[in-house]
């Protein structure tokens, strides 16, 4: 079994380089804890499907108000990122 440092260098263009750097000092964090943040929120969503859990919240309350309908939509979408 390999083992591994948890060491990554990652090459990015400039510009992406000064947008994380101002996004991390304006934050209070590094660009080590942003692109931590960007990995953690992409490993929860590789299998996220908005759209099929909205198309089956819609199919199954066409009938309520705007207001509930988009309570029920942020809670399929909250379903299945605990699913994910």
């Amino acid at each position: 079994m390999r083992t591994y440092s948890g060491k990554i260098l990652i090459r990015v263009p400039s510009e992406i380089h000064q947008e994380l750097a101002r996004e991390a000092f304006e934050s209070g964090r590094s660009i080590n804890q942003l692109c931590t943040e960007a990995i953690l929120a992409r490993k929860a969503l590789k299998n996220y499907d908005p759209w099929k859990g909205i198309e089956k919240v819609w199919k199954k309350n066409k009938k309520i108000d705007s207001g509930k309908l988009s309570k029920e939509i942020g809670l399929a979408i909250a379903e299945a990122r605990r699913a994910a």
